[in-house]
């Protein structure tokens, strides 16, 4: 299993100085960009929850050091970590009196009140990678200032929940299980349907009904233990990055060292807390999750990956360079569904990550980008817009990659 780990290092390392040979003797990168000549810039703010989420991270490497350089005319305003409605409206007007054309959000504490806010101060609002309610989808679905949605959706998260709870309950490795349900109570959609699909299909699986429903329990902002029959869950609200959450999550597990850990977040540094279970996690392919697949820890991952919020980009950049209109339906925002890879071992997660990670070859890149953007390509649509989004699975990426 080390070996594995250290060819793929070793791998890494030799595309990065293949990258390093593709510059002129200036210097200069010789990639070829999709930018034109005398074009206009624009600057795109980002909302995130938090600056060290490792997919936070991937997302920001895939703008800044992909992105910003085949679109040369782009810059990226991120804000810092977003804890609830107050912080992100801020955010948003701050960026805004900054000169900002645009929002890719990778959270939504009150979609209605930003994206009121977006359309006071005439610029866009996507939902870059993320899941809202109906409810908030239908209450600014007829603002021509809200682009879309692109992401699972809350029947899909809620499958990938249910998926990695059969998944170990499968394998029978127990029947106490620790889940770390985010920032299902804090207004997350995304982790709330993941957490509510765990709880119910471990109650189908176990032949149990719970005195709560599964979204009772997955909206309390305080630890929740239930048992029926033979299953026990401890289920542990908030954002472990940040440190009240983690010493919470920390002292409740050790309190009763469950035998196994499902996370609808990343699992940042309660691995080290957790590591003597099996562990599952919603997430994506990064260097964290591989560290811990090779030393055993770590058994599934449903997770995205960097580029797959290229699409979401490329539409924003058709609003702001003024082909909104071309990419509504109806004259509602769009919806659209994207998925997520899935490991239960190493070797496969390893061949995921190395696509997902590649500093030359890109799951999107500038060709797959360039295509739905109107101001490169004129007979660009939503439905183009629309195929380009769903052929998100590996095979799709490596079909792109291929030809």
């Amino acid at each position: 299993m080390k070996k594995i780990l250290a060819v793929l290092m070793a791998i890494l390392c030799v595309i990065s100085l293949a990258m390093c040979s593709h510059q002129d003797e200036s210097g200069a990168d010789t990639a070829e960009t999709v930018s034109v000549e005398g074009a206009d810039s624009y600057k795109i703010g980002v909302i995130v929850y938090s600056k060290t989420d490792e997919e936070v991270v991937a997302f920001q490497d895939y703008l800044e050091q992909y992105i910003a350089k085949v679109f040369p005319a782009i810059t990226f305003v991120y804000s810092d970590g977003i804890m609830n409605e107050e912080e992100e409206l801020a955010f948003i007007q701050e960026a805004c009196d900054q000169g900002v054309d645009g929002f890719l959000s990778f959270l939504s504490n009150d979609l209605e009140k930003e994206v009121a806010l977006c359309e006071k101060n005439q610029v866009y609002y996507i939902m870059a990678s993320g899941s809202v309610s109906d409810e908030a989808y239908q209450s600014v679905a007829d603002n021509p200032y809200f682009v879309g949605v692109v992401g699972p959706g809350s029947d899909l998260e809620y499958e990938t929940g249910a998926a990695m709870a059969q998944y170990f309950a499968a394998k029978q490795a127990g029947n106490e299980y620790f889940i770390l349900s985010g920032g299902a109570p804090l207004g997350n959609e995304m982790h709330l349907k993941r957490t509510v699909g765990i709880l119910d299909r471990l109650a189908q699986v176990y032949g149990v009904t719970f005195d709560q429903t599964a979204e009772e329990i997955a909206l309390s902002q305080t630890p929740v233990h239930v048992s029926a029959g033979n299953l026990t869950v401890c289920v542990t609200p908030g954002y472990i990055d940040y440190d009240e959450f983690f010493q919470t999550a920390k002292s409740e597990y050790e309190a009763d060292q469950f035998k196994v850990v499902l996370s609808v977040l990343p699992i940042v540094d309660m691995a080290q807390v957790v590591k003597g279970a099996s562990l599952g996690v919603i997430d994506s392919y990064n260097a964290h999750n591989l560290q811990l697949f090779n030393n055993g820890q770590l058994q599934y991952v449903a997770g995205k990956y960097s580029s797959i919020i290229g699409p979401s980009f490329a539409a924003m950049y058709n609003a702001v360079t003024g082909y909104a209109e071309d990419f509504r339906e109806d004259g509602k925002a769009f919806r659209l569904t994207q998925g997520f890879w899935t490991s239960t071992s190493l070797d496969d997660y390893v061949e995921k990550y190395s696509l997902a990670n590649s500093v030359v070859t890109n799951a999107y890149n500038y060709e797959d980008l360039g295509a739905v953007c109107k101001v490169y390509n004129p007979d660009a649509s939503l439905s183009g817009l629309k195929d380009l989004i769903s052929a998100c699975t590996y095979e799709d990426a490596l079909a792109r990659r291929e030809q």
